[in-house]
C-alpha cells in the first residue's frame, strides 16, 4: 500500500513539474526535466518544448537600425523517432544585391544533456559545426545536428540573427509540431517605427503592453555620442500549447498556428514627420507586371504557332473547346516537372528541357491563347499546400504560382496548365485557393475565390435483379464530371493498366465487374463515363437472402472519430453524389425487411443527403441515395454535427435488405 501511494505521490509531482512555471536557468535542466519520460498532457509525443524564449531588439550602428533576435531553446526527447527535433535548421537572408538583405547566424551554441550511469553527461557544440546551404536567390539555411541524441536527452540551443532589415520584423511560432510546455516572446520597438503587433491562431496567448527607453552608442569618426528614444515593448506568452499535428483533413496546419505578427505601418523621416510605408496587393501586382519574367511577358508570341495554326484551333467557335484544343497542344510538347512557381523561365528553355514549372507552363499557354485570339489573364495565388494569402502582410514571397483566367461573358473560364486530369474550370484540389489575385493590365485586379469554381459530380444508375439464388446482376452506368472526373482519371493512371484500375474498382465496391466501356479516362475531356455489367453476391439460407445492394456510396467509414477537434476540417472540393438503383425482385420472394428511410441536413446546410427506399410494387425496390456537400470547411462550432453526420452515413453503407421466401 505504502508503494503504491509514493507510486501516485510520483505521478502527481510529474504531472505538477510539467505544468508549473518553467525552468528559466540555462545549463541546468532539472531533474524533472532529465528524468521526464512522458509528457502529461500529450503521452503521445515524441518529444516536447519546455522552454522557447525570443526577444528582438533594436540596435544602431553609423546610418541605420539594426535588429536581433536572440533565441533559446529547451527540448525533452522522448523518444527514438523524436531525435529528429535535434536537427536544427535555421533561416536567413543573404542577398548581397540588395541594401537590405544582409544578415548572419552569430553566437550559436548548443548542448545535449543525458544521464548515463547515474550521473549527467554534457556534449557541447558550437558555430564550427553549423553548415550553410542557399535556398534561392534571398534566402540562406545555416543548419546543424546536435549529437549523442537518444530518447531521453535534453537539449539546449541558443543563437543569435543578426539582420539590418530594420523594417520587417519576422513572424514568431508559438506553437510547433510537438507540444510547447513554454513559449515567450519579447519584441521591444524603438517609437520612431509604428508597427500593428497582433496575435493570431486557435491558443491564447497572454500579452501585456509597456513602454521603455532605448540607448544607442553611436560614433562618427573622433567623435562618439549617446543616443536615446522611447521604445514599445511588447510581452507575449504561451503555456501548455498543444502540438500542431499533420492532418488529412487540413492543407496547411501554419494556416492556424499560433503566433505573433507585427507589421510596420510608418516611420518618423529624419525631419520628425511619419512616413507611410504598408505594402499594398496593388504594389505587389505592379511589381509583378513588371517584372521581366511575369508580366513583360505576358503578350509574347508562343514558340508553338505554327502546331496552332496547323490544328486549325484559331477556326474553333466554341470558346471553351478552343481553350481546351490549345491546352492538349501544350502538353503535348511539354510536360509538367512537379514543381510549382511564379516567375516563368526563358521559353527556349523550357523546349529544350521538354518540362517546366507550373510557372513556365502557364505562360507559355497564356502566350498560345493570344496567338489563337483568346485574351487570358494571370490568376497568382499561393496553393492549398503552401498556405493562404495574408491579407494585412502581402508579400511577393507569399505567392508561388499562377494559374489562367478568360473572360467569358459575365464568368470566368479557368485552366491550369499542370492540372492534366482536369478540364477547363476542372482544376487540382491543391489550386482551390479561398483568395487569388485575378491581374489585369489597365484594370483594377480583383480577388477570386477559387473553391466555387467546381465541385466534384457522381450521377450513378443501377438497373438489375436480385435472383432466387442471392446474386445481384445487371447494369451500372455512371457519369463523373468536374473533380470527380478528375479524381477517377487520376486513379486510372496511377493503375498499371485498365486490367488493373477494374480489378481494383471491383475490390473496392464489392462487384465482380463483367464488363466495362470506359470513356474519357485519358483524355482532357468534360466528363468520364463507365458503363458496366456486374454481378454482386448476398447470403442465402433456405428461406431468406441477405444483401447489400450497394456499389458505391459516398461515405463508408468515417473519418472523424475524435470527440473534439482544434483544426476546422478542409475539403478537397465541393460535391455531389447521386445514385439510383432499381432492383427486381425474385419470384417467389418478399421484401421482409427494409431500412429506414432518413433525411439529414447540417444546421448551416453545408451538408445534406437521404436514403430512400420505394417498394410501392412488391416486385419492384428502388433506393436512392444523395449526398450534398456545398461547404469545403467545417470549422469547430460545427464539428460534432459533422463527425455525427459521417458515422450515420458510412454505417448505412451497410445496410442490407432482407428477402423471405414466399
Amino acid at each position: 500500500m505504502k508503494k503504491y501511494l509514493l507510486l501516485l505521490a510520483f505521478c502527481a509531482l510529474k504531472v505538477v513539474a510539467q505544468t508549473s512555471e518553467p525552468n528559466p536557468k540555462w545549463g541546468k535542466p532539472t531533474d524533472e526535466e532529465l528524468n521526464m519520460t512522458e509528457y502529461a498532457a500529450d503521452k503521445e509525443a515524441k518529444a516536447v518544448v519546455l522552454y522557447h524564449l525570443t526577444s528582438v531588439n533594436y540596435t544602431m550602428d553609423l546610418y541605420n537600425y539594426l535588429v536581433d533576435y536572440h533565441v533559446k531553446k529547451r527540448i525533452k526527447i522522448l523518444k527514438d523517432d523524436g531525435k529528429e527535433y535535434a536537427n536544427i535548421s535555421i533561416p536567413y537572408i543573404y542577398n548581397m544585391n540588395e541594401e537590405y538583405g544582409v544578415e548572419s547566424i552569430e553566437d550559436f551554441k548548443a548542448t545535449a544533456y543525458n544521464i548515463v550511469d547515474g550521473k549527467v553527461v554534457k556534449k557541447r557544440i558550437g558555430m564550427e559545426q553549423i553548415h550553410t546551404e542557399r535556398i534561392d536567390e534571398d534566402y540562406m539555411l545555416a543548419k546543424v545536428a546536435i549529437p549523442q541524441v537518444r530518447a531521453g536527452t535534453v537539449i539546449e540551443y541558443e543563437f543569435k540573427r543578426h539582420s539590418n532589415v530594420f523594417f520587417h520584423i519576422f513572424d514568431w511560432d508559438a506553437q510547433e509540431e510537438i507540444p510547447v510546455a513554454f513559449a515567450q516572446y519579447r519584441l521591444e520597438i524603438p517609437s520612431v517605427f509604428i508597427f500593428n503587433v497582433e496575435t493570431s491562431g486557435l491558443q491564447n496567448l497572454q500579452s501585456s503592453f509597456s513602454t521603455g527607453n532605448l540607448n544607442f552608442n553611436i560614433s562618427t569618426g573622433q567623435m562618439a555620442r549617446t543616443s536615446s528614444c522611447k521604445t514599445n515593448i511588447y510581452l507575449c506568452t504561451g503555456r501548455n500549447l498543444p502540438a500542431l499535428k499533420k492532418d488529412d483533413y487540413v492543407w496547411n496546419e501554419r494556416d492556424y498556428v499560433t503566433k505573433v505578427t507585427a507589421e510596420l505601418k510608418s516611420y518618423a523621416s529624419s525631419g520628425g514627420n511619419y512616413r507611410e510605408v504598408k505594402k499594398t496587393w496593388e504594389q505587389v501586382d505592379n511589381i509583378l507586371m513588371q517584372h521581366s519574367e511575369f508580366g513583360l511577358r505576358l503578350n509574347d508570341h508562343s514558340k508553338f504557332r505554327d502546331d496552332l495554326v496547323a490544328a486549325g484551333i484559331a477556326e474553333i467557335t466554341d470558346l471553351k473547346e478552343k481553350a481546351a484544343a490549345t491546352f492538349r497542344i501544350l502538353r503535348q510538347k511539354l510536360a509538367w516537372n512537379g514543381e510549382y512557381g511564379l516567375l516563368a523561365h526563358p521559353a527556349s528553355e523550357v523546349i529544350k528541357k521538354g518540362s517546366g514549372t507550373s510557372g513556365d507552363l502557364n505562360m507559355m499557354l497564356i502566350n498560345m491563347l493570344g496567338d489563337v485570339g483568346i485574351q487570358a489573364y494571370p490568376v497568382v495565388m499561393s496553393t492549398r499546400r503552401h498556405g493562404r494569402l495574408p491579407q494585412t502582410y502581402p508579400s511577393l514571397n507569399k505567392l508561388n504560382t499562377f494559374i489562367v483566367a478568360i473572360p467569358n461573358g459575365n464568368s470566368w473560364l479557368y485552366l491550369d496548365a499542370t492540372s492534366d486530369d482536369g478540364y477547363v474550370n476542372v482544376l487540382s484540389p491543391n489550386l482551390y485557393a479561398e483568395q487569388a489575385r485575378l491581374i489585369q493590365k489597365g484594370k483594377p485586379s480583383q480577388w477570386v475565390n477559387l473553391q466555387d469554381v467546381s465541385e466534384a459530380v457522381s450521377q450513378i444508375m443501377v438497373v438489375g435483379s436480385i435472383s432466387s439464388e442471392g446474386v445481384m446482376s445487371g447494369e451500372r452506368t455512371v457519369l463523373y464530371t468536374g473533380n470527380a472526373a478528375y479524381k477517377e482519371r487520376r486513379a486510372f493512371h496511377e493503375a498499371n493498366d485498365s486490367v488493373a484500375f477494374i480489378a481494383k474498382k471491383s475490390a473496392d465496391c464489392g462487384m465482380e465487374i463483367v464488363s466495362c466501356q470506359m470513356t474519357g479516362h485519358r483524355g482532357f475531356a468534360a466528363n468520364v463515363k463507365e458503363e458496366m455489367k456486374i454481378t454482386k453476391k448476398g447470403e442465402i439460407t433456405s428461406d431468406h437472402i441477405y444483401i447489400n445492394p450497394f456499389t458505391d456510396f459516398p461515405i463508408n467509414n468515417n473519418p472523424f472519430t475524435e470527440a473534439e477537434r482544434l483544426l476546422p476540417v478542409e475539403f478537397p472540393y465541393k460535391q455531389t453524389f447521386n445514385m439510383t438503383i432499381r432492383l427486381e425482385l425474385p419470384e417467389g420472394w418478399k421484401l421482409e425487411e427494409k431500412p429506414q428511410n432518413i433525411k439529414i441536413t447540417t444546421p448551416d446546410k453545408g451538408i445534406s443527403g437521404h436514403i430512400l427506399y420505394e417498394n410501392n410494387d412488391e416486385r419492384v425496390l428502388s433506393v436512392q441515395v444523395l449526398f450534398r456537400q456545398s461547404r469545403m470547411t467545417c470549422y469547430k462550432d460545427s464539428y460534432d454535427t459533422l463527425r455525427q453526420l459521417f458515422d450515420i452515413f458510412s454505417s448505412r453503407s451497410k445496410d442490407m435488405l432482407v428477402l423471405k421466401k414466399i
